[in-house]
């Protein structure tokens, strides 16, 4: 999760977020309460999992938190764009669904984003071949950058030239100052891998 905040620091502005995948809704709880700009559209195809979220993991509503059971494809088909960034967090019970890791769905996301907006997607990497994932994003996207955590990967894709590192530090470390999050944006640049 802490990985996937760097959607913030390569988006800017980053104002209007979707997530497609909330799960038990700490992703975008975390975004809530600490991004106060942010409004994060939240899409799940399960509605029990949504119900767990509120009732056991501290998912609340919230005026920009707008949250809706329906398919992601077809959420994202019918939505009105530009988003700022697209957090792909979308599991089953073996692994990212075939519809959302196709090259097909990655061009959708692309069309939805803003000039200067990030598709996030988290891999838990048994279950995912990130080279394959880094393949289908670069059919929709001009860069993609590979951030490694331990059994996980978040790969940041975006158009246009490949983001420097000195313009990202220095918008982690003003986000950081001004918003203070619990985990800090310039320690997650860190993660960043050369390679897969």
């Amino acid at each position: 999760m802490r990985l996937m905040m760097l959607g913030l620091v390569y988006a800017e502005p980053c104002d209007r977020i979707v997530q497609i995948g909330i799960g038990a809704g700490n992703m975008a709880g975390y975004m809530i309460r600490n991004f106060p700009e942010v409004v994060v559209h939240a899409i799940d195809i399960d509605p029990h999992a949504v119900e767990l979220g509120m009732r056991w993991f501290g998912l609340e509503r919230n005026p920009r938190l707008k949250l809706e059971i329906a398919d992601g494809v077809a959420w994202l088909e019918a939505a009105r764009g530009p988003f700022d960034a697209v957090m792909l967090d979308a599991y089953d019970d073996d692994s990212i669904p075939p519809p959302l890791r196709s090259p097909d769905f990655f061009a959708l996301v692309a069309s939805r984003l803003s000039p200067q907006g990030v598709a996030m997607q988290n891999l838990y990497l048994p279950a995912a071949d990130p080279k394959r994932f880094v393949a289908s994003l670069r059919s929709a996207f001009d860069q993609v950058d590979v951030f490694l955590s331990g059994s996980s990967a978040v790969l940041a894709a975006y158009q246009g030239r490949a983001r420097r590192r000195e313009a990202l530090v220095a918008r982690a470390r003003a986000l950081d100052e001004s918003l203070r999050p619990p985990h800090s944006l310039l320690a997650a640049l860190d993660y960043r891998a050369r390679a897969l």
